[in-house]
């Protein structure tokens, strides 16, 4: 990890980067701002300790505010740690607002500097691996919903993005909420801050604090160095735990603690950390029956669920699954450096007859496999490999039953769903079975929005 002193004191440089390259860090200086710049023009650098006062006064900390302005004008910017002999709460908290990742007095503690080095590090890795996704799909543009449902869910969103309010994401498996944490991200006034992911499911019980609040050197026997806890790593920023529902009832207390008060400590110390972080999570399960029948407490509850918001199966937005299934094979296409291929009309009917029990997740497979095995100029039904897609023909016993009241329209389109799921997809099989022509079974298609074009 390449680090960057800014100071104008070659003291106080050389003492920080002896310190740096004992543990392994390469160091660079610069003794003003103005040289920073010149030397991030040619030289990648991960992190910069800054000092916050130079030639101009030394109390005000404008000309360290001047040079955090800057760098929030530039592509990707390095992490910054303030230092300053002449500290104030307001300075620390204008540095913060313009993006400083952490803000320590001079003269510092060597652990106090090294632990905040060490996390800006880990959370530099974790950027990094999500830069490299996101530089994969650069050239596309993000998908844009095109359902009503998605449409108005977006609307609510965007209008308490802003705020720190706790957000509760319900939906089954893989209807995209990840996605929306996201955007509530961006959207967010913590969007300069690191947006942290936790699987609850996949943390052991007996590793739930460590990974949560983090760890001294030697709390316990496998503890060979002091760690920070995904709270501290979100600090300034999101936190995300996914999959809410499977943290055991042991836990919860603790987690409710840090949410009532903002305060937790690592496991093997008694001094008491504040927590700085917007909380959202997600969850497939029904937790009001889960606080019913004593698998999650209902003080927990109450505390994440300020504004909840139920996402709709992927089934459920039918204009979506095609324009979404252009975008994914597009998304898949870049990621292995091929050519996109359309979809066509067999394959967007079968896609809309298949009910998607593993949502977009379930989607993407779907297309990433299509892709990569599609042998034609397009995507056709039998690519798409949609083995669930409706039931044999033998256990077929009831046609259509129509809705009392339902128009002669209305049955009509959900024959026409029902025999395509049926012969899953394939457009000349359901014409068939109907007694219709191809032409005639695609004129119905659009009359009752069945069908996307290409």
């Amino acid at each position: 990890m390449a680090v960057l002193i800014v100071d104008d004191n070659p003291e106080v440089r050389l003492s920080a980067a002896f310190l740096l390259e004992d543990h392994g860090f390469e160091v660079f200086e610069a003794e003003h701002p103005e040289v920073a710049k010149q030397f991030l023009s040619c030289k990648q650098i991960a992190l910069i300790l800054l000092d916050m006062n130079f030639t101009r006064d030394t109390t005000s900390g404008n000309e360290g505010l001047a040079f955090l302005s800057w760098l929030q004008t530039q592509p990707r910017p390095p992490a910054v740690i303030c230092l300053t002999g002449w500290g104030s709460v307001t300075l620390a908290v204008e540095a913060m607002r313009l993006g400083a990742a952490d803000f320590i007095e001079k003269p510092w503690q060597n652990p106090q500097l090294l632990d905040a080095i060490r996390k800006q590090s880990k959370l530099s890795v974790l950027q990094a691996k999500r830069s490299e996704t996101l530089d994969a799909e650069v050239a596309l543009p993000a998908y844009s919903w095109r359902s009503a449902a998605m449409q108005t869910l977006l609307g609510k969103l965007e209008r308490i993005a802003a705020t720190d309010a706790s957000v509760l994401l319900c939906g089954e498996s893989g209807c995209g909420k990840s996605h929306l944490v996201e955007t509530l991200h961006q959207h967010s006034a913590r969007s300069g801050g690191p947006l942290i992911s936790v699987n609850m499911g996949a943390i052991p019980e007996s590793l739930f604090e460590s990974e949560m609040f983090g760890h001294t050197k030697g709390a316990f026997t496998d503890a060979k160095s002091q760690r920070s806890g995904r709270f501290e790593l979100a600090s300034g920023g999101t936190l995300f735990l996914d999959e809410v529902a499977t943290i055991p009832l042991t836990q919860q207390a603790k987690l409710l603690r840090v949410l009532e008060s903002g305060e937790y400590e690592r496991v093997g110390s008694s001094r008491t950390e504040c927590a700085d972080i917007r909380l959202i999570c997600a969850t497939n399960s029904d937790l009001e029956q889960d606080v019913a029948q004593g698998r999650f407490r209902s003080d927990l509850f109450y505390r994440i669920n300020t504004f909840t918001f139920e996402l709709p199966p992927l089934r459920a937005r039918l204009d979506d699954i095609v324009p979404l299934a252009e975008h994914l094979l597009a998304r898949h296409a870049a990621r292995y450096k091929l050519a996109t291929k359309p979809l066509d009309n067999e394959a967007q009917a079968a896609l809309l007859a298949y009910r998607w029990p593993g949502n977009i997740r379930e989607l993407s497979h779907v297309m990433e496999r299509a892709l990569l095995l599609s042998e034609g100029a397009q995507i056709c039904a039998a690519d798409c490999q949609l083995r669930l897609a409706s039931p044999k023909p033998e256990q077929v016993h009831s046609p259509v039953s129509p809705a009392p009241g339902a128009t002669l329209a209305e049955v009509e389109k959900a024959l026409i769903e029902q025999t395509l799921a049926l012969h899953q997809g394939q457009v000349s099989e359901a014409a068939k079975a109907l007694g219709l022509t191809k032409s005639s079974l695609y004129r119905r298609l659009d009359k009752y929005g069945l069908r996307s074009e290409s």
